[in-house]
């Protein structure tokens, strides 16, 4: 199974997460935590490091599963072939994002 990049609708990654892990396909929305500022509150949110894009780890007979979300766009391509991520690269993602969620 590879690691692929979709494309999702504007600041829907986290939701498009979710719907695809209950679909049951293997779904990865990189972020990090952040606090924002309002003039009468302080809120901490989650923020996508990719903006409009997620990671999903799927074989290739049920790579178009994905459709049916209606959140998610398309794939990403490169080269004229998917964008396939290393599973490495996913751990050294999660290595170097996970510090920045505990504080």
């Amino acid at each position: 199974m590879n690691w692929y990049v979709l494309y999702t609708k504007p600041r829907c990654e986290i939701k498009a997460e979710k719907q695809l892990l209950s679909m049951g396909i293997n779904a990865y929305c990189p972020s990090r935590s952040e606090v924002k500022v309002w003039s009468d509150r302080k809120k901490k949110i989650d923020v996508p490091v990719l903006p409009s894009m997620i990671l999903v780890n799927i074989n290739e007979r049920d790579i178009n599963r994905v459709f049916q979300s209606p959140l998610v766009i398309r794939y990403m391509f490169w080269l004229g072939k998917r964008a396939v991520v290393t599973q490495s690269e996913i751990e050294i993602l999660k290595k170097y994002l996970y510090p920045l969620t505990l504080l």
